[in-house]
């Protein structure tokens, strides 16, 4: 069978789009190229992740269900909408420990650091942050709840968790009294003071007011995360937080503090961790703008083309799979990094590399397995590689500069 919720992805683009494009007329900056290919670069690391979090999330919650559940629940509506509120409950619960426990942070954090506010923001999601959240969902089956309808439940969560990440949707009157609107979630995102740690809810408003944790929007809101991380690498972005920890935990002494570093909150500065923060690693970096054409082909093919993988993954056979995934996802990576302007000296010999290495791969198994459909990632590595070939004759005369 095939994955029919990857048909959701086309219509998610396309509310992107339209906004992007109301921005551009508008001239007011809340797009730009760079930061929306980071985050769609992001979010493919994530779904394709998910392909296998998701499914082992499914396994451990019907493991629970058989094994641990205390009774069972009518498999009638009434389930349906004691689902939504458990899930719910347990969601603000867990976004919360998110903020306040180091470890959950660091799998949380890659949605929050975008200094950006836009819908492609919803695509921002750490592959760790889903696992994470296995160990929470596997209790809901303990009392009766069907994991496939948990399952349902999550996925149409998603939904309106994307839904929210807009600035021009204005507040809705008397639905901000009862649901998490873009207004509530902008407030979320944001560094001010007055809105750190605040509107955790996924859907329902009721637990932030019952918890104190409800904040409504009233001043302009400063995205991003504080520090000084720069968000010009999808994968720093997903990792950025653990290698902080792992630093800390190397240079605090103590297993007592070790242990804080791990479980205290975000802002706790372990003894000799804020001088190893300050360290910053010094590198050679090159002119990126050669590469753009490249960045640009790269993008275009790879959108369509990740649409149809998600799609059609369920039929793949493993070695198909795991060629067009990396494939994608280094191409998704490596675009956003140009357009960053974040390349090191050799990038173009490693990208060429990368892609002969990928279409021999895509010529063995066209082959192998007698598929002549394989000629299309092939007329990709080729378009891909004249470009490539561009950009590396033009960046040869670029100076290299260290930052």
């Amino acid at each position: 069978m095939y994955n029919y919720i990857a048909l959701f992805i086309p219509l998610m683009l396309l509310i992107v789009g339209i906004e992007w494009y109301v921005s551009a007329r508008k001239g007011n900056g809340r797009y730009n190229t760079a930061n929306t290919v980071n985050n769609m670069a992001i979010g493919a690391i994530d779904q394709v992740s998910s392909l296998f979090y998701v499914a082992f999330m499914y396994l451990v919650m019907e493991f629970s269900y058989r094994h641990f559940r205390l009774f069972e629940l009518k498999a009638d509506w009434t389930q349906w909408v004691l689902g939504f509120l458990a899930i719910e409950f347990l969601s603000y619960w867990y976004h919360r420990w998110s903020h306040r426990v180091n470890i959950l942070w660091a799998g949380h954090v890659t949605h929050h650091s975008s200094e950006l506010y836009n819908f492609s923001v919803g695509f921002r999601g750490s592959l760790f942050q889903g696992i994470n959240r296995i160990i929470f969902w596997a209790c809901l089956p303990v009392f009766g709840f069907q994991p496939i309808i948990l399952l349902v439940l999550f996925k149409l969560g998603a939904i309106w968790c994307f839904i929210v990440h807009t600035t021009y949707i204005p507040k809705l009157g008397f639905l901000e009294k009862i649901l998490i609107t873009p207004s509530m979630h902008r407030v979320h995102h944001g560094k001010n003071e007055l809105y750190i740690d605040k509107n955790y809810g996924s859907t329902l408003v009721v637990f932030d007011k019952l918890f104190g944790t409800y904040q409504e929007e009233t001043e302009p809101v400063v995205y991003g995360i504080k520090g000084d991380y720069t968000d010009n690498n999808p994968v720093n972005a997903v990792f950025h937080h653990y290698k902080y920890l792992f630093r800390a935990i190397k240079q605090t002494k103590g297993f007592k503090n070790k242990l804080k570093v791990v479980f205290m909150p975000p802002e706790w500065v372990p003894p000799a961790a804020e001088e190893g923060e300050r360290i910053k690693e010094s590198y050679a970096k090159m002119d990126a703008t050669p590469f753009t054409r490249y960045a640009y082909l790269q993008v275009a093919c790879c959108v369509p083309g990740f649409v149809a993988f998600l799609f059609f993954n369920p039929v793949l056979t493993p070695a198909l799979f795991w060629l067009i995934a990396l494939s994608l996802v280094f191409a998704m990576i490596n675009a956003g990094r140009i357009l960053k302007n974040n390349i090191n000296p050799g990038f173009g010999q490693r990208e060429m590399l990368r892609l002969v290495v990928s279409a021999g791969t895509a010529a063995y198994l066209m082959v192998l397995s007698g598929n002549a459909y394989l000629w299309i990632p092939m007329l990709y590595f080729l378009l891909v590689i004249q470009a490539l070939l561009q950009g590396i004759a033009a960046s040869k005369s670029v100076i290299v500069t260290e930052s």
